[in-house]
């Protein structure tokens, strides 16, 4: 029987964009944390090879279809996105909606992989809106992975221009601007990892942190 909160058992891990949240999960996972990946949950379950995937796309065909006046799967079975992002784009209702059907397959396949990992290991939870949606509130203890805004702008920037893409320091104002402040997350969360310098500085707070995360 699963627990009737998984989330009980592992460490919620956050950030903002740019601040290096993927980076430190790497870090924890080379230390031998188990760590679950919200957004790759998220993309898991509405696999066409997912057991969840018949249903979802049942679900999700009922639901946005019309809306967007168009199949919102592909012809190879994917769902897809840019066009169901423009559907939902602004509208809370819709938003709500699609959140009411993939929020609880996505905590029964997180619950089904905490099931699978022996009690007294470290499992972290790497969520980019822990605070935004609670689920902080429910996880053993919650981890931030800091840095000023500023310099996370800076990154992201940097970082999309090196991946061909364009983001402006506008664009990525009005990203974080869509999310709780780093500053007022920085208040909430239980752990603070300083990415405001470089990689080098990272590895050792990440391995003490490790070790205390080890004890609770």
């Amino acid at each position: 029987m699963h627990d009737l909160n998984p989330y009980s058992r592992a460490f919620g891990l956050t950030g903002v964009m740019g601040s290096g949240k993927s980076t430190v999960a790497e870090l924890l996972r080379q230390q031998g944390a188990h760590v679950l990946d919200a957004d790759e949950l998220a993309r898991y379950v509405i696999d066409p090879t997912s057991p969840y995937y018949a249903q979802l796309r049942a679900k999700l065909t009922a639901a946005f279809t019309a809306v967007a006046n168009a199949s919102i799967f592909l012809e190879n079975g994917e769902l897809n996105r840019p066009l169901l992002g423009r559907a939902i784009f602004g509208d809370e209702r819709r938003v709500s909606l699609l959140n009411s059907i993939m929020h609880p397959v996505i905590q029964r396949e997180f619950s089904r992989r905490v099931s699978t990992i022996p009690e007294g290991e470290v499992i972290v939870y790497d969520v980019p809106l822990l605070f935004e949606r609670n689920i902080h509130k429910r996880t053993k203890a919650s981890i931030l992975v800091y840095a000023p805004e500023e310099i996370c702008v800076a990154r992201a920037v940097k970082r999309a221009a090196a991946k061909g893409q364009l983001l402006t320091e506008a664009d990525a104002r009005a990203r974080l601007k869509s999310q709780i402040s780093i500053e007022k997350k920085r208040e909430l969360a239980d752990y603070i990892i300083d990415n405001s310098g470089d990689v080098a500085a990272l590895a050792p707070q990440v391995a003490g942190l490790y070790q205390k995360l080890k004890e609770l």
